[in-house]
């Protein structure tokens, strides 16, 4: 096909392929590489397009890691290699994390990162929340029309989708009006995890 094609054809189609190959390298680097090297690898391929020497560009404190572990700053670590934002969301002042997983073959476990706060009743999240003694949000009973994320949202839960997972019930099960959901499995005692899918 290239014997046919007009040389100023090959000219731009070598121009648009090339630009398509650096715009992919780019589009993955923030994947395969520390935060600080985005900067500098990404300003040597500026520079390279350009003609000029390859010089390093030096990483602006926006991109540099808040701490030697690697950690964007306004993150925090939940655990698990998961960080998420934080500051909170909304009405809320910190996220909360809901994490569950297994290791080493293990049976799978959940726990709750952060402290529950109910930010107060909303639409899809008109339940009842239900406390421990010492004033610990444990459980929430369905109203009808409550969604998992209106639920997460009320109480702060960064993933409120995994409510459903939480509870033993795959993400697409609808919840019911008058069930009670675990929100904080360490606040409920005899809390057993039931990881509604196949392992």
């Amino acid at each position: 096909m290239l014997d046919t094609m007009k040389p100023s054809a090959k000219i731009i189609a070598g121009v648009v392929c090339g630009a398509v190959v650096v715009g992919l390298a780019a589009m993955t680097v923030p994947a395969f590489a520390p935060l600080g090297a985005v900067a500098s690898v990404a300003g040597g391929l500026t520079s390279s397009l350009a003609g000029t020497d390859d010089v390093a560009a030096t990483p602006s404190a926006s991109v540099a890691p808040a701490d030697p572990n690697g950690l964007p700053a306004g993150y925090i670590d939940v655990g698990n290699g998961t960080w998420i934002p934080g500051e909170g969301f909304g009405d809320c002042t910190a996220p909360a994390y809901i994490h569950m997983g297994s290791q080493d073959g293990q049976a799978p476990t959940a726990s709750l990162f952060g402290t529950l706060v109910d930010t107060g009743v909303r639409e899809f999240a008109a339940g009842t929340p239900a406390s421990t003694d010492d004033g610990r949000i444990a459980t929430y009973t369905v109203a009808p029309g409550d969604a998992p994320a209106a639920i997460g949202d009320r109480f702060c839960i960064y993933n409120g989708l995994s409510i459903t997972t939480l509870n033993g019930m795959p993400g697409s099960t609808a919840i019911q009006p008058g069930q009670v959901l675990v929100l904080d499995p360490a606040a409920v005692p005899g809390f057993i995890f039931d990881y509604p899918y196949d392992q």
